[in-house]
């Protein structure tokens, strides 16, 4: 990410430093973590920082920051707490500028306010995305998500059932992919230990349909719900969709951050392919066969990239399709 010192020029550099003091870390120490009041802004003179985010159960390095780096103003700019950690890879001294200092010299310097502002509303922009896991799409990802841990210790000794989803699956999963890439559907969640299936049309967008996983493998009671339509067809009228929202002009009272993030995640977004949707969905069967670690429920759409899996041992799986298979492959 840029840092306020790629938009101020050596004067107004020179104009912050004034009001900073010198400080020396040593290695592996916790400058911040998220959640932090914000109370100091960095500049590295020498060393090196890791600045990164918690994501569940896993770490995200976003960045190593050293000699001539800036870091920590966005929170003390915003009056906000920290959005991420930052940890010392390597002693490091720093220049810090307190909160106090840094926001009288914004009041006293409009020309430095200004640019730091458009500075920090892109910074806004591609945090939101990425804390959202929007921008995770087209990559290889996979967050695992801890459960309940008296569920997860008893996992391995509690009795497997067959359920009514286990007795149709190989029924249900063709009539699962006719829905997505052949009619009205565009997300549907299985539950396969209680056989509810939850599905989103572009019908009516905004809501949830209930329907028994038993009654999908009727021919006749699928086509009574779910009409056909050409699978380009149903993904320009997403796109219709998204194009909506960017028109009302409550996108125009947006904060920008906000306002140019999500205009840029409607211009390029792409719908999950039809082949990427059907190799998704033919592989269920062996989530759903993996020994002691079964799944319980999965959600699939052809909107994002994404899938979301939970187990029974409570835990979950956000992964891509990519990420989908690699996790296929490890438990088989």
């Amino acid at each position: 990410m840029e840092s306020i010192l790629s938009v101020i020029n050596q004067d107004e550099f020179q104009k912050i430093k004034s009001s900073s003091s010198s400080v020396t870390v040593p290695a592996g120490e916790r400058l911040f973590s998220e959640g932090d009041a914000s109370d100091l802004i960095y500049f590295i003179d020498s060393g090196r920082v890791s600045i990164f985010i918690d994501k569940f159960n896993s770490k995200e390095e976003l960045e190593v920051m050293g000699p001539g780096s800036c870091f920590g103003e966005m929170a003390v700019f915003d009056n906000d707490i920290r959005t991420a950690s930052a940890i010392t890879l390597e002693e490091t001294s720093f220049r810090v500028l307190t909160k106090e200092d840094f926001l009288a010299l914004m009041v006293q310097d409009s020309n430095i306010s200004h640019k730091i502002r458009t500075l920090l509303n892109k910074r806004n922009e591609e945090l939101v995305l990425k804390e959202k896991l929007i921008t995770e799409t087209g990559r290889h990802m996979h967050i695992g998500i801890k459960g309940d841990p008296s569920l997860r210790e008893s996992a391995m000794t509690r009795e497997r059932h067959v359920s009514v989803v286990d007795k149709i699956l190989s029924q249900l999963v063709p009539r699962l992919e006719d829905m997505l890439l052949n009619r009205c559907v565009y997300q549907i969640y299985v539950g396969f230990n209680n056989g509810e299936v939850r599905v989103s049309t572009i019908l009516d967008p905004f809501n949830e349909e209930f329907h028994p996983a038993i009654r999908l493998i009727d021919e006749a009671y699928v086509e009574r719900h779910f009409p056909k339509i050409d699978y380009d067809r149903k993904v320009g009228i997403i796109r219709k969709v998204y194009e909506g929202f960017c028109g009302d002009s409550y996108f125009d009272v947006l904060p920008p951050h906000l306002k140019h993030g999500f205009a840029k995640y409607f211009d390029n977004w792409q719908p999950v392919s039809r082949e990427e949707i059907a190799r998704i969905i033919s592989r269920l069967p062996q989530l759903r066969e993996i020994p002691s670690f079964y799944v319980r429920n999965i959600t699939i759409s052809i909107v994002k990239d994404t899938i979301h899996m939970q187990f029974n041992c409570d835990g979950a799986h956000i992964v891509s399709s990519s990420g989908y298979y690699g996790f296929l492959d490890e438990y088989l």
